[in-house]
């Protein structure tokens, strides 16, 4: 871990942070298990966050684990992580993952 580095996502604090609102905790740990398994099979970690199963096994990604793409699908402004957290797919079950999916193929296709 480098000194510019930081936690991006944490599963369990997030989840900790809602434990007095149980349906919200257990809807934010799929929607970020479902996220953490996009990102890894898209690419876009540096590390691997599943098992052999596809279970999670890793439960916090830092800002170094991400690759740039990650990164710019990430951060920023109106970021399509940020909005698809705030999207009615998220809730879904499974979680619609449409919203960052366009976004990443508009990234690649503009390389």
């Amino acid at each position: 871990m480098t000194d510019n580095d930081y936690t991006v996502w944490n599963i369990d604090s997030l989840s900790d942070a809602y434990a007095g609102t149980p349906d919200l905790a257990g809807a934010l740990t799929v929607a970020l298990e479902a996220l953490f398994t996009f990102m890894e099979n898209e690419g876009l970690l540096l590390c691997r966050v599943t098992d052999d199963r596809g279970r999670i096994v890793k439960r916090h990604i830092m800002a170094s684990e991400l690759t740039d793409e990650g990164d710019q699908l990430s951060n920023g402004p109106r970021n399509a992580v940020h909005r698809w957290l705030g999207s009615k797919g998220v809730t879904k079950s499974p979680p619609d993952l449409k919203i960052l999916k366009k976004e990443l193929a508009k990234m690649r296709e503009k390389k």
